[in-house]
């Protein structure tokens, strides 16, 4: 197990991951990086950050997670029904692309922009305001649930494409 977390705590690891990027990962990384900072630079920061309290985000945040994760676990295998087959996204195709086998890749985009514009806006709002914003928190909660659920719907629709029956064992 230590090995296999490990390895994310590497710099080489991360540097091989960039290097097999092309022009699409890098316009995406490039996209979310605008999209995460856009917002901090053009809108002022408001001063109200503390709208909602610790028990309230908890439940708001738990509430999206499970959802998230569910609704994705849910519709993925409901269109499988229909003869869809979901492909494993990869960070260097469209996002945007009509073909509904490859339609995990835009909710892997939005995962991530979301983790990173919740992450840019706690650490950029916690150091020049010094403030918590709680709002950002959700934001990122949504981005993790995302990703996780991409990664639950796969493992549900390649369990049960890879079941062996009496058929295939003759």
């Amino acid at each position: 197990m230590k090995i296999g977390i490990k390895k994310y705590f590497s710099i080489l690891f991360y540097k091989t991951k960039i290097e097999n990027w092309n022009k699409i990962g890098k316009i995406k990384s490039f996209l979310i990086l605008l999209f995460s900072i856009l917002p901090l630079i053009l809108f002022k920061v408001r001063e109200d950050l503390d709208s909602l309290n610790n028990f309230e985000i908890l439940g708001i945040s738990i509430m999206i997670f499970v959802f998230v994760i569910l609704f994705l676990a849910f519709i993925t295998k409901l269109w499988s029904w229909f003869g869809i087959e979901f492909k494993k996204p990869t960070w260097n195709e469209n996002p945007l692309s009509l073909n509904s086998s490859k339609s995990l890749n835009f909710f892997q985009f939005m995962g991530f922009w979301f983790i990173t514009s919740g992450i840019i806006k706690i650490l950029f709002i916690g150091v020049f305001h010094q403030k918590f914003d709680k709002e950002s928190i959700l934001l990122f909660v949504y981005g993790i649930s995302l990703i996780i659920g991409i990664k639950l719907s796969l493992k549900i629709l390649n369990k049960n494409g890879n079941k062996k029956t009496v058929a295939n064992t003759v």
